[in-house]
């Protein structure tokens, strides 16, 4: 026989030998039979190779597919180290399955160092189909983006036609060896396996079950990084159906009772999974009987309630397991699927809840389940008369017993909720909120504040003050997910949705309760301050009527909460700050009138709560922002040089207040972002006044201080608008001094930062609004250096976006107008501002 015609049987055999590992045991053997037909040599090396793979041989998280494809392919697939597939040289070969080989390869065109893993489909009997299942495979990857996922990078065809993708190269250990080697405390364990619930809880969402989920394809790396790899057999919820071969494929040890019948696997067939990971990562071994063959083992996991993680653990571990991680494992491997965890990540929360010391939802019901399966299993034995019986007192005596405990485990249950809402949120996001670098920290408590704000809200419970309670969770997660001009992620809708809850908590509390009532005043007072964030992110949005008349109900609910209160300046402060908030809007909006109006009741109060109490700082920041509202207003609305001059001097004083509260509390990045705001507006005020170097040096003390917060936290996309707006105020300074080749390179670096922005964020009309200005300098500046056709490019780009603004949200006096534009484009050749 030649090499060409041994490869070709080496291919047939590796393609019979993958299909006869995916079927039950008890079928190979006719399966061979029946594909060998009248071969007998074929049939003798296929029955020699299945004997070879029985998984009394194999170790606990090696199918036997994987070790003797894994042997085939070292002895016929050596030939493709050192082969180049596009970009990339395959150096080594790692392993593989019954579906291709992974390959450790290394970028090879010289662009840039890297090694990655190559998954290479094999070929078989079955092409088509493999290639179906290869490719099922790179599109689940591509679609996934998640920090605990392998990504996928690359992707293409061999010359020989077979597909591949290219993968990150985790170097990790399985999750219980890790843990093992580490002799990780139980603790740490669930720590480790939270992350593992909460990937696999990302796939579940984007429509993916993994249905391998086995500790071989849960690795951690040196770093304690989790990555959850092998999506060979993983199905997307929406496919239609796959065929049965695809079906069966699994690793028994950790397969679910519906997979072991064949039914289609879904998210509850991984929670399954995952709780057989859980129980060999915390008591060191599997729920079933060790030595088991294959028939015993399909059985105890269809049929067999396993003995709790504690009883299986050596002696040290087991104390840490009684409890509350037995019932947490023990709801995860429940044989009916609605009875296990709803989600990947609600078995999550009951482990948090365990760290936290809190009683975890495991432990309710889990007595009438082992009850109810116990009667299952047994009613042969027990005969219908027994078995009624016994089900009837052991079922009586404990709904009696539930019966008599009810009322206080919703108690307990109230009580939690309530303290995870208080103590969680508040308390962990105040500790943190002023901290530099904090953002990310806070994107996980909006997470976990959202999941647990959901249940609080559900409670049956008339409380107001829970009621109360309630709505500032929402309203502070508002804040976290998009509130303007301040530290946020970017998401104003996402706010917005919060915001309104909060309200709908409020309302009838603030209609309800009589004036000298204590809910009723904490509803006002925070009802007020939820329509006042209403109000900013909808004329951020330029939702301008919308935002007038949220902040109208919040001077309302603020107004009578100072008549309920006239002697307190908490309730002072309080409508300052809506007065604050509307002169704000008038400012944005142009209305002179009502601006003057607001603005001056807002100052009478501020000056009265400082005559009582000198030192409050809240009367103070309020003071800050009124000074820096009434200079936006001198700017836009009084475009004479006196007016320009008072604005400059209530930008100094503003500044002057925000410095003080800084040099008491310099880590505060709220009072670094106002310091750094008052620059870019004075500024902004000098270059109208004609000094442009004074302007320019302005410009740099205010990017220098968005870029001295962003880098303490690159998360907030707030500063990020920030730093491409002072950037692109400093190019027209630049230019208004007439270095018109600096100004061209810091307007192109700002545009390079507008154009980085988050979608969202991007969309707004301000950031809009702020790169057509930028657009406009830079067209300026490219024409004083005679870069005609560019400046006119330029031109163009900054025209379209104020007319589309000026179409959907008008423009205001001190805005760059289109009229401005189109008279700068009058040396363009025709048809060039289109």
């Amino acid at each position: 026989m030649d090499t060409f015609d041994e490869s070709l049987q080496w291919q047939r055999i590796k393609a019979l030998l993958a299909d006869a590992l995916e079927k039950p045991a008890a079928e190979r053997h006719d399966f061979i039979r029946e594909a060998a037909g009248a071969d007998p040599a074929l049939r003798e090396r296929l029955d020699a190779l299945v004997a070879a793979a029985a998984r009394e041989d194999t170790p606990l998280d090696v199918p036997p597919s994987a070790l003797v494809l894994q042997a085939l392919e070292q002895a016929a697939g050596q030939s493709w180290v050192g082969r180049r597939l596009g970009p990339w040289r395959l150096l080594s070969l790692i392993g593989g399955g019954g579906m291709g080989q992974v390959y450790l390869a290394e970028r090879a065109d010289g662009q840039y160092e890297q090694r990655v893993a190559v998954k290479l489909m094999r070929d078989g009997f079955d092409r088509a189909s493999l290639v179906s299942r290869f490719k099922a495979e790179r599109q689940i990857l591509a679609s996934l983006d998640h920090p605990n996922l392998a990504k996928m990078l690359d992707g293409g065809i061999t010359e020989e036609g077979i597909p591949y993708f290219v993968m990150e190269l985790v170097a990790g250990r399985p999750i219980d060896a890790y843990a093992r080697e580490r002799q990780l405390p139980a603790r740490e364990r669930v720590r480790l396996f939270r992350t593992v619930c909460q990937v696999v809880h990302y796939a579940h969402t984007r429509g993916v079950v993994h249905r391998d989920l086995k500790p071989a394809n849960i690795l951690v790396t040196q770093d304690g990084v989790v990555k959850l790899v092998d999506f060979g057999i993983a199905k997307r919820l929406a496919s239609g159906a796959t065929t049965a071969t695809a079906q069966r494929a699994m690793t028994l040890d950790f397969a679910s009772p519906e997979q072991v019948r064949g039914e289609q696997p879904t998210p509850a067939s991984d929670i399954f999974s995952l709780g057989v990971v859980l129980y060999l990562l915390l008591a060191d071994a599997g729920p079933y009987p060790p030595g088991a063959d294959e028939y015993q083992l399909a059985t105890a996991i269809c049929d067999t309630e396993p003995p709790p993680p504690s009883a299986r653990a050596g002696r040290p571990q087991r104390r840490p397991l009684r409890g509350d991680l037995d019932a947490v494992v023990l709801k995860a491997l429940r044989k009916e699927p609605a009875l296990r965890y709803a989600s990947a990540e609600a078995m999550a929360d009951d482990l948090f809840r365990h760290l936290e010391g809190l009683p975890v939802q495991a432990r309710h019901g889990a007595f009438s389940y082992r009850l109810g399966r116990l009667l299952l299993r047994h009613k042969g034995t027990l005969g219908a008369t027994l078995a009624a019986l016994v089900a009837g007192v052991l079922v009586s005596g404990y709904l009696g017993w539930q019966a008599h405990l009810q009322h206080q485990r919703a108690e307990r249950h109230l009580a939690d909720l309530r303290k995870l809402a208080n103590v969680f949120i508040f308390d962990v996001h105040d500790s943190i909120q002023r901290l530099a670098g904090s953002t990310a920290a806070r994107k996980l408590v909006v997470e976990r504040a959202l999941a647990y704000l959901r249940q609080l809200s559900a409670e049956p419970d008339s409380d107001p003050s829970l009621q109360v309670e309630t709505a500032q969770a929402y309203r502070r997660v508002g804040d976290i997910q998009g509130r303007p001009n301040s530290p946020s992620l970017g998401d104003p809708q996402g706010a917005l949705a919060s915001y309104r809850a909060a309200q709908a908590l409020l309302a009838p509390l603030a209609a309800a309760h009589g004036a000298r009532d204590e809910a009723h005043a904490s509803a006002l007072r925070e009802l007020s301050r939820v329509y006042q964030r209403q109000g900013e992110v909808l004329a951020s949005l330029s939702r301008f009527k919308e935002a007038e008349a949220a902040l109208a109900a919040g001077v309302e609910a603020a107004a009578a909460l100072r008549e309920a209160m006239p002697s307190d300046n908490s309730a002072a402060l309080r409508l300052a700050d809506m007065y604050g908030q509307q002169s704000e809007f008038y400012v944005l909006t142009g209305n002179g009138e009502a601006f003057m109006r607001v603005s001056d009741q807002e100052e009478r109060l501020l000056e009265d709560v400082l005559r009582r109490e000198p030192g409050s700082q809240g009367a103070q920041r309020s003071l800050g922002g009124h000074y820096n509202a009434r200079g936006e207003y001198l700017l836009r609305h009084r475009n004479d040089a006196q007016g320009v001059m008072q604005g400059l001097e209530a930008f100094r004083k503003s500044l002057a207040v925000w410095q003080r509260l800084l040099a008491a509390s310099p880590r505060d990045p709220v009072l670094g972002f106002a310091v750094a705001g008052m620059h870019e507006n004075i500024a902004t005020a000098l270059l109208r006044s004609g000094d442009a170097a004074q302007a320019e040096q302005e410009y740099r003390l205010a990017f220098d201080g968005f870029a001295a917060l962003s880098a303490k936290d690159p998360g907030d996309a707030q500063l990020k608008v920030q730093l491409a707006a002072s950037m692109g105020g400093l190019g027209e300074a630049q230019l208004g001094r007439g270095d018109s080749a600096a100004a061209v390179k810091t307007a192109q670096q700002a545009l390079q930062k507008f154009e980085q922005l988050p979608p969202a964020l991007r969309a707004d009309s301000a950031t809009r609004r702020g790169e057509a200005e930028t657009r406009f300098a830079l067209a300026r500046a490219l024409q004083a250096q005679g870069v005609s056709a560019e400046a006119c490019r330029s031109y163009a780009l900054s025209l379209r976006v104020l007319q589309e603004l000026a179409h959907s949200a008008g423009t205001q006096a001190g805005d760059l107008q289109p009229g401005t534009v189109r008279a700068a484009m009058q040396h363009c050749p025709a048809g060039r501002s289109d």
